[in-house]
């Protein structure tokens, strides 16, 4: 199927009058045809709002009348009646994944207008999308895992909602094959799996252009020449891992790679820790400390949050190379 594009309406966006399909089959974003899910304010206070168009059932109740023209709507019905549209309203929303917290009962919101009907005319729209392209595949990853994918950008539709936690497609390679510009110029892009299966929008500046770097083996080569190398990883989760560097049978080197994609890299002299380097997921250098390993084994700790749980592990280096982990916390919410 052919990239089909968004016909421009004026300079300054894109038409979402009607049903639009931007990208190929099976892995497309199809906006609903104006003017469903958009967001609209009322133009005048005190619009009666109707259990049903009284212009097609006369004894249609009265729900209440709209008391503010700055509360935003999204409407999720439409009905024609005698060439005339009317729109059934509901609440705009943009649902985030719950992050450490237990999910708190839904609270009581006002409710008199939403299900009711009122004529689309009566409403104003406000667009929220500038511009939603078909891109090139390109490759990118996420440096952090704190972002979470979204069916539509926030906000940018009457209902959105978060449908992957950052950490679901973290640590690898995902590929944007559409963007979206919003009306406040943040830029957004959908990304799927190198398979073709589609995962959600993310910022753009939540996302490293490029292929997923192996960063372990980056920092264990870094300057340095081993005999061996070897990784360990420490969480179920797969993204907190441990590379240990040896040569002639002894750690050179002993790096950590943090759930950020940050690592912390301990170099070694006489089969001691001597100095710790912390570095940004780009290689960066965010710190470095001459260090003194007072203890046989390296010991440290590494952190493992995701969804609404997280874990605390012990992890040990022997002077040979040999890698344990031991888990001494965690929590869920």
């Amino acid at each position: 199927m052919k990239w089909m594009k968004f016909i421009l309406a004026s300079s300054v966006g894109l038409c979402l009058w009607g049903g639009v399909t931007t990208a190929r089959a099976a892995k497309k974003v199809t906006l609903p045809a104006y003017p469903k899910q958009r967001v609209f304010t009322f133009k005048t206070k005190g619009t009666k709002v109707y259990s049903y168009p009284r212009a097609a059932y006369q004894h249609s109740d009265v729900l209440g009348a709209d008391q503010s023209t700055t509360k935003k709507w999204t409407v999720d019905k439409v009905v024609t009646v005698k060439g005339k549209r009317y729109v059934r309203l509901a609440l705009v929303s943009a649902k985030a994944l719950p992050h450490g917290t237990i999910v708190p009962n839904a609270t009581k919101t006002k409710t008199t207008l939403v299900g009711g009907y009122v004529a689309l005319s009566k409403l104003k729209y406000h667009q929220q999308i500038a511009q939603m392209k078909a891109m090139k595949k390109t490759a990118y990853w996420t440096p952090t895992t704190t972002t979470d994918f979204w069916n539509m950008p926030a906000k940018s539709l009457g209902k959105t909602a978060a449908n992957h936690y950052g950490h679901t497609y973290g640590y690898q390679t995902i590929y944007a094959i559409q963007s979206l510009t919003t009306t406040s110029k943040k830029r957004y892009l959908y990304f799927e799996t190198a398979a073709g299966k589609a995962i959600g929008w993310l910022p753009q500046s939540a996302v490293i252009r490029g292929q997923y770097p192996d960063l372990l083996k980056r920092e264990l080569n870094r300057n340095l020449t081993a005999d061996t190398t070897a990784l360990t990883t420490v969480d179920k989760a797969g993204h907190v891992k441990v590379g240990v560097a040896l040569k002639n049978g002894q750690v050179q080197r002993v790096a950590l790679l943090k759930q950020n994609s940050t690592t912390a890299v301990y170099d070694f002299k006489d089969g001691k820790a001597v100095k710790l380097t912390t570095r940004t997921s780009a290689g960066k250098v965010k710190q470095s400390v001459a260090m003194t390993q007072t203890t046989t084994n390296l010991t440290f700790k590494a952190q493992s949050d995701f969804d609404i749980q997280g874990y605390t592990y012990q992890v040990k280096v022997t002077p040979a190379g040999r890698v344990s982990v031991l888990s001494v916390g965690g929590w869920i919410a």
